[in-house]
């Protein structure tokens, strides 16, 4: 289950950093993948997934308050950032 989280996360990732030019969203995601295949990193990897979610979604929420709803598509995106949030979490804390 954390390899697919990890892999899923990590090639989202990438096809959302392919519309920008963020290399360091390439980097993050490439470690995700490594740390689905590599058990040492799995941990770190799904804390930084939660991080990076979490830190999307309140990002995203802020500007939902200051500017309001522009689209759908953003809102979509932050159901998709808490779910993720919350997957990484439930992997972190479920007993092995």
């Amino acid at each position: 289950m954390q390899s697919i989280y990890l892999i899923l996360s990590g090639s989202g990732l990438i096809y959302l950093a392919g519309l920008d030019t963020y290399g360091l969203y390439v980097a993050i995601a490439i470690l995700w993948v490594i740390a689905a295949f590599y058990k040492p990193l799995t941990k770190l990897a799904i804390w930084s997934i939660v991080l990076f979610m979490a830190g999307f979604a309140v990002m995203r929420i802020g500007n939902i308050l200051i500017n309001g709803l522009s689209d759908i598509y953003y809102l979509g995106l932050l159901l998709v950032e808490i779910i993720l949030t919350l997957i990484g979490i439930w992997l972190i804390n479920k007993p092995r």
